[in-house]
Formats: C-alpha cells, sequence, structure tokens
C-alpha cells in the first residue's frame, strides 16, 4: 500500500483511538490501546496491529463491542476488524517505554489496610519490553479479578525488577474501582506468622476468616512457604476455597513454580494452573527511564551522562538502580554539592562498577566446551553423546545461576530447547553435585573460570 494511503486509512484508527480514550479509563486505554496500529484496506477491513497474541484476546474478548462502536461514530457505517500481531519493525520508531497516568483520587473504602506502599501503583511502573506481558496481565486481573482464566497469576523474576510493585498495584487499582471488594495483601512471612499467632492465640478461627473471605488475595514470596509443612497446609485449604469461589488469587515468587523447591506438589500443580508471567532485567533504555522517572517524581534533574553512568552500571536490579539514585541526592544534599558525571563518580564508582566482565550465555557456553572439550557448535546441536550431553546441561545450570535469563531465553541459546529440557539439566546437575564430590569440584572449577 503507498504510503500517503496507509497515512490516510490509518487516521480511521486515530480517530476511533481518541472516541475510545473518552469512554475507558486512563490506565485501561494505555494498556490495551496506546500501542495499537490500525490500517484500512481497499475492500474496507480495518487490521489492527497490536504488540502481542495476550492483547489481542483481550481486546477482542472484552473490547470488541466499544471498537465496533467506534468505527460506527467515525466512519458512519461498520466495516469488519481483525488483530494482527505487530512485528519489531512496524514499530515506525514509537517507543516501548510509556508511562501511565496517575488515577482518580481514592474514594473511601472500609477494606484498606497499612500493607500496600503508595509508591507501588501502575501510573509508577516504567513499562517496556522486558516486563510488558506481566505488566498487561496485572492490569488485566485488576480490570476484572476472578473473572478471567488468569486465577491464580503467579508473577516470577529475580530480586528488583517490579513483582510486589504489581501485585501492590493491582491491590490498589481494586480498592478504588472496587471498594466493596475485599482486598488482602500479606507477604508469605506475614501469613505464617498471623498462622502461628493463630495457634499461639487459639484464634485460628479468625484467622481463617481473615484471609478466607478475602475477594483478592495478593502473597508475596511464595517461595518462602518451603519447608514450612503446617503453614503450607493452610495455605492449600485457604487457595483452594478461594479459587473455588472464584476470588481473584495473586502470587510472586523468585522462580517459576517447576523450579520451586520445598513446596508440596499439590501446590505447585495450582499455582501454574492459571497464567504465569515471568520479569525479566531491564534493558538500557528503560533503566534511563526509569530513573528519569524517578526525576519527575523527586521534582530534581540530573545529567544525561549521570543517568547512563548509572544505566550502564546497574544492569539488573530496578531497585539497586533507584538506591543509587537516592544516594546520590542524598550525598549532594549534605555536601551542598551539584550532581555532575565527577561527583557521581566518586560517590557511586566503587559500588556499581563492576570490574568482573558480564557473565552471559554465550560466554558460559564458549568456557564449558572449552573445560569439557567438545565444539562449541556442539552447544546447540541435536547430538546426544554423553559427553556432550554432560557438557551441555552443565552449560544450561551456570546459565541458570549466572544469568538473569528465563528459562525460555536459556532453553533458545541452546538450540531452542524446551524450558523443561533446561530444568530437567540443572536437576540432573545439582543431584550429581551432591551425590559426586568430584564432579562438584569440577563444576567448582568450572565456575571459577566464569569470573
Amino acid at each position: 500500500m503507498p504510503s500517503a494511503l496507509k497515512s490516510n486509512n490509518s487516521k480511521l484508527w486515530e480517530d476511533c483511538l481518541r472516541y475510545v480514550s473518552l469512554r475507558i479509563k486512563k490506565s485501561s486505554f494505555h494498556t490495551w490501546f496506546k500501542h495499537s496500529l490500525g490500517v484500512l484496506d481497499e475492500n474496507d477491513k480495518l487490521t489492527i496491529m497490536v504488540p502481542n497474541r495476550f492483547v489481542a484476546d483481550w481486546l477482542a474478548d472484552r473490547y470488541s463491542e466499544l471498537i465496533d462502536e467506534a468505527v460506527r461514530e467515525v466512519n458512519g457505517s461498520a466495516v469488519d476488524f481483525f488483530f494482527e500481531i505487530k512485528e519489531e519493525s512496524d514499530d515506525d520508531g514509537q517507543t516501548k517505554i510509556e508511562f501511565l497516568k496517575k488515577p482518580a483520587e481514592n474514594p473511601s473504602n472500609s477494606n484498606r489496610d497499612n500493607f500496600l506502599n503508595e509508591r507501588y501503583r501502575f501510573e509508577n511502573f516504567v513499562v517496556g519490553g522486558f516486563n510488558q506481558f506481566a505488566h498487561a496481565a496485572a492490569m488485566a486481573v485488576a480490570e476484572a479479578p476472578g473473572k478471567t482464566n488468569y486465577n491464580p497469576l503467579f508473577i516470577y523474576g529475580g530480586t528488583g525488577l517490579g513483582k510486589t510493585h504489581l501485585a501492590q498495584a493491582i491491590g490498589h487499582f481494586i480498592y478504588e474501582n472496587y471498594p466493596q471488594k475485599k482486598v488482602m495483601y500479606a507477604t508469605s512471612e506475614r501469613f505464617t506468622s498471623d498462622f502461628i499467632t493463630s495457634i499461639s492465640n487459639g484464634t485460628i478461627a479468625n484467622f481463617t476468616s481473615q484471609y478466607r473471605t478475602a475477594d483478592v488475595l495478593l502473597i508475596d514470596d511464595i517461595q518462602f512457604f518451603s519447608g514450612k509443612e503446617s503453614t503450607q497446609e493452610q495455605f492449600f485449604h485457604t487457595f483452594n476455597d478461594l479459587h473455588q469461589s472464584r476470588k481473584q488469587i495473586v502470587l510472586t515468587s523468585d522462580r517459576h513454580p517447576r523450579e520451586t523447591r520445598g513446596l508440596e506438589e499439590r501446590l505447585l500443580s495450582r499455582f501454574a494452573s492459571g497464567l504465569v508471567a515471568d520479569l525479566q532485567p531491564p534493558d538500557l533504555e528503560t533503566r534511563v527511564a526509569i530513573l528519569r522517572r524517578r526525576t519527575e517524581r523527586e521534582g530534581t534533574t540530573l545529567p544525561e551522562d549521570v543517568l547512563y553512568f548509572i544505566a550502564n552500571n546497574v544492569t539488573s536490579n530496578i531497585r539497586e538502580l533507584e538506591g543509587c539514585f537516592t544516594r546520590l541526592l542524598a550525598y549532594s544534599s549534605l555536601e551542598k554539592s551539584s550532581i555532575d558525571l565527577d561527583f557521581a563518580t566518586r560517590i557511586l564508582g566503587k559500588e556499581i562498577i563492576n570490574p568482573r566482565r558480564e557473565i552471559t550465555i554465550q560466554k558460559i557456553q564458549k568456557i564449558t566446551a572449552e573445560f569439557f572439550k567438545i565444539e562449541l557448535s556442539m552447544m546447540t546441536a541435536k547430538k546426544k553423546t554423553s559427553e556432550v550431553a554432560i557438557a551441555r546441561q552443565a552449560a544450561m545450570y551456570l546459565a541458570r545461576k549466572y544469568t538473569a535469563c528465563s528459562l525460555k531465553s536459556i532453553g533458545d541459546a541452546f538450540g531452542g530447547r524446551d524450558h523443561s529440557t533446561v530444568i530437567h539439566a540443572c536437576d540432573l546437575i545439582d543431584s550429581r553435585i551432591r551425590s559426586d564430590f568430584e564432579f562438584g569440584e569440577k563444576i567448582k572449577n568450572l565456575s571459577a573460570l566464569l569470573n
């Protein structure tokens, strides 16, 4: 299609978006419509391009009538429309990093507790390619708690990547938009503490009532239930009661349910029965955007070279990224100094500049292949001799241990293998390390070569 015609035909969707933006909440518009593109072809068929299948399914299921209404209003007549997944090259220069607008002021809510941090709202969450799916899933649950197939919603990822932020943002959103619903947020430690206290005080009935009458239950860091058999038993029944009543459950963890050790299989199978969404470390552009967003919130500014200095050196943890920003502001205030690159280097240099080179999957594959004396190409090949298989499994184990990559990313890097293959490899190596001292020493020596 000629570019001029495409531009004219795209205007229909732009006008539809303006119509839609007046009919739904700003946060919902941002999540589901903001990144869409629409083109009307010569056969009067409207193609709506969206970032991924998740968004396409949600729009088709929840907003088809509104889209049809918008098209009729703008075009004067109905047209057929369908959704298409937008390729990266179709972004037309649009950035994936956007900021949500602040929602309406909180209505009074008798169910509100003091366990939600005011900072952890959707409008303060910077969205990029690394967390777009988890953010969209969280918004879907917040908009329709207990009414989607994403129950439970299980969000996992490394330390400081935003799991708690998303869980609490769901709580804030539901408080504001569904004031009649009872929202219960607790860390796994708090759930355990409440349970132990109820046993000590003979108030177990109060404990079960507190948690099992929730319309929305948010449990943070579920992995810390590991090894606590009585707590797991209690949570199993709490989970079942809520789930059977179609109440919304949101769980966070540092790893996928299949990788979690020390939890009963019946719990893990339930955790994976809804939607599992992972959070990856942010890319450079998103790290800079997070710092810029923090400067806006603090009402201050930092030079671009300082922002990039921090973002280039803190690569895997959003909490640490913001901690560096806070440290700079504190020292600037104490010393009454302006913040420039020299100042940032002096204050943060020893803390964040890591002299070790970043450990990547490619580096692990290369060093492991040399260590086991096999060709590097065997890391991605289909060959399954015992020597090659052990080397490949060891490399997968080390990739899981020393990088923040997801199971899928690791599997892709090893010739497009499934995530279950990666889990199996890690289990085999871990088991052999514990049972074979000599092999364990070999893996230790291999690990030392990576640093």
